[in-house]
């Protein structure tokens, strides 16, 4: 009978419920039921427990529908609490049919954005850029490095346009931002270059990857023979300022290397090869032999590299070769390996095994798996899905993340893939197109379901573990579009490097939604968004909080570049000025914790007259009329007592005088 049933116009204290129900030639009524999370909760955690909607509120009951199509229903309800989660479903009296169960949240009574954590927003990219505009990932001739220093404080970047103090005019000029207490300082580290020496798209961008605190930076050299093929490619290692030319071999391709960038693996025509500061160290003379992955399969420390030769994975430890997966009759695939490489996962076939340097490969810890979605830095847990769903793989036991064959479907191998896994393996960032906990994933234009992001892990607190849907719309309400992280993005020929999505608590998460998860992003594009943990920063809410952290008014849109491993520095794309300074174009920008520096005054607004600079003071050399000096003498004065005198003698003949004209004009009456 009931076919979907969803929520819009969520407000503080409303919102419309709707229902797709069809009659199939039976007349029956419906109603719709809703409950708050607390009374929700309550009914299952009673002695003995009771059904979740007991006691709910009833809304809807007693319109009749008939007919075999169906038919669309809708019934406001109001006298919601603000910032409050319900669960709501449609109950049909014939049957009878309940619909599935759903989830919605109300708005806050009051709405102010407000970047979460005290963040602020600082210009990354600098005003004068030659005209030109910041690149995005993958977009830059099939490339475009962009990393964040682990620490924060630093990144780097690409554009199409030279500018800066630039030694060179590249198909992508890379460059590298540092913050200081005043602002951040850019420099391009562009290599001079002979003109024409990079070929197209894969390979126009000549930096291939950095370390993790940006100190060093692999790079393709440019030149006409390499374009043309007579010539082996060449490397060189930019320093922080100088170059370092790197030894080379015919068909020389990189392949990985170690977060420092001190050990570099490459691939080439009689061979693998390994650089550490010498000359070229071949791994194996086998031809065709290949890294086992761009990431991951090169230790910290470079002491150990898996690799594929002749079908087999082989682990490369100082200057042995150990089989891998000989035992169990070759032909595995590479996966994930802990940072020190003494543990590894491979799979063969859809059988997954965990490998232990010193120790016999035992039997497989799963069969039928479709992909592995990463594990833990201890080699203790690992994520993969099979037909019956998400797992996780811990110390011999196996729990299920989500259940179904469809909760993962794309992001493996973790090598490339979008999926994350923290560090200690307890929590797990990945997308999913299947409905996973009650929040309706199907598109609001289309009706078709749309990726969301997950996270699966402990509560603050401690706790079992519980699946989270991050980029779902907390009102309930259908999403206007997906939401996305990044795998490793394509640079040149390269995939190595995976843009920090997860901070390393496992208790920060940053992604690009097409969907209005925030009243106030207004510009119906994808916007750059992050959720936390409650507890963590300003969140007080359990299980977390989504924050806009782009403005969400760009029409646009922003995305999410990278960001620092505590989440503390996160970059975005934006063409948006969002400070004073910007003049606009495509920048980067960092939403830093405890950042922003302050806009200089804006200059007071004039007219006509008023617009002229206030006169100086005049600047006469001649000295004052009263200073006497050689032909200036002092000037004379009449005393005061001689200016009197004389008034009063004037005075007194005047009245004198008068007295006797009037003497004798009347002096006879007198």
């Amino acid at each position: 009978m009931v076919e979907a049933s969803w929520v819009t116009d969520v407000t503080a204290t409303g919102a419309n419920l709707w229902a797709e129900i069809n009659p199939n030639g039976v007349e029956t009524k419906y109603r719709f039921e809703y409950i708050g999370q607390a009374g929700y909760e309550a009914n299952l955690a009673a002695a003995p427990p009771r059904e979740g909607f007991f006691g709910a509120t009833q809304a809807g009951e007693g319109e009749s529908l008939s007919g075999s199509t169906p038919l669309t229903r809708f019934k406001h309800i109001s006298g919601l609490k603000p910032v409050t989660t319900y669960h709501y479903r449609v109950v049909t009296t014939v049957g009878p049919t309940i619909g599935p169960e759903h989830q919605l949240t109300t708005q806050a009574s009051t709405l102010v954005f407000q970047l979460p954590d005290g963040r602020g927003w600082e210009m990354v990219s600098p005003v004068d850029k030659g005209g030109g505009a910041i690149g995005a990932p993958e977009a830059l001739f099939g490339g475009g490095d962009f990393q964040a220093a682990e620490a924060g404080g630093a990144v780097t970047y690409g554009s199409a346009t030279a500018f800066g103090d630039a030694a060179g005019a590249p198909p992508v000029s890379q460059y590298v931002s540092r913050r200081s207490g005043s602002g951040w300082a850019t420099e391009n580290v562009s290599a001079p270059l002979d003109s024409g020496g990079y070929g197209d798209e894969p390979d126009g961008a000549p930096y291939r990857v950095f370390s993790g605190d940006l100190s060093r930076g692999l790079m393709l050299d440019g030149s006409r023979c390499a374009v043309a093929g007579s010539c082996p490619p060449t490397y060189s290692l930019w320093l922080g300022g100088p170059f370092q030319a790197l030894p080379t071999a015919a068909g020389l391709a990189f392949a990985g290397a170690s977060p420092d960038l001190h050990h570099v693996v490459f691939e080439a025509d009689a061979g693998l090869y390994e650089w550490s500061g010498g000359p070229l160290v071949q791994l194996s003379a086998v031809p065709g032999a290949a890294l086992a992955a761009p990431l991951g399969a090169i230790s910290t420390d470079g002491s150990r590299v898996y690799f594929k030769a002749a079908g087999n994975l082989q682990l490369r430890e100082g200057a042995t070769t150990v089989p891998v997966d000989e035992s169990v009759g070759g032909g595995g695939v590479f996966q994930a390996a802990t940072p020190g490489g003494s543990v590894a996962f491979f799979t063969v076939g859809t059988s997954l095994y965990r490998f232990e340097v010193g120790a016999p490969v035992g039997a497989p810890i799963a069969t039928g798996v479709v992909g592995v979605l990463g594990a833990s830095s201890d080699g203790s847990r690992v994520y993969y899905q099979d037909s019956g769903g998400l797992k996780l793989w811990h110390a011999g036991t196996t729990a299920t993340v989500a259940p179904g064959a469809a909760a993962q479907s794309s992001d493996y191998p973790p090598a490339t893939g979008t999926a994350r896994v923290s560090a200690d393996g307890l929590h797990l960032a990945f997308l999913s197109k299947a409905e996973l906990t009650g929040y309706d994933n199907a598109d609001a234009g289309s009706g078709e379901p749309v990726p969301e992001l997950y996270l699966y892990g402990p509560p603050v607190g401690g706790g079992a573990a519980a699946l989270v849907c991050i980029s779902c719309n907390p009102t309930g309400e259908r999403p206007q579009g997906p939401s996305t992280i990044p795998g490793a993005p394509a640079n040149g020929s390269t995939r190595a490097y995976k843009p920090r999505v997860l901070s390393a608590s496992g208790r920060r998460l940053f992604f690009d939604s097409g969907d209005r998860l925030f009243a106030l992003d207004t510009n119906a594009r994808a916007d750059v968004y992050e959720w936390e943990a409650g507890g963590e920063g300003d969140c007080t809410r359990s299980p977390g909080c989504v924050s806009l952290i782009s403005s969400g008014r760009d029409p646009r849109g922003a995305s999410f570049v990278d960001a620092s491993a505590d989440g503390g520095d996160t970059y975005l794309l934006t063409n948006e000025s969002l400070v004073g300074a910007d003049p606009g174009s495509i920048d980067l920008y960092d939403a830093r914790m405890g950042g922003g520096f302050p806009e200089p005054a804006k200059p007071t607004v004039c007219l006509a007259d008023a617009c002229q600079p206030l006169p100086g003071e005049p600047d006469d050399p001649t000295p004052g009329t009263l200073v006497p000096t050689t032909g200036n003498p002092a000037p004379r004065y009449i005393k005061e007592k001689t200016k009197r005198h004389r008034k009063r003698r004037h005075g007194i003949r005047h009245r004198h005088h008068g007295k006797h004209r009037a003497a004798g004009r009347h002096g006879g009456r007198r």
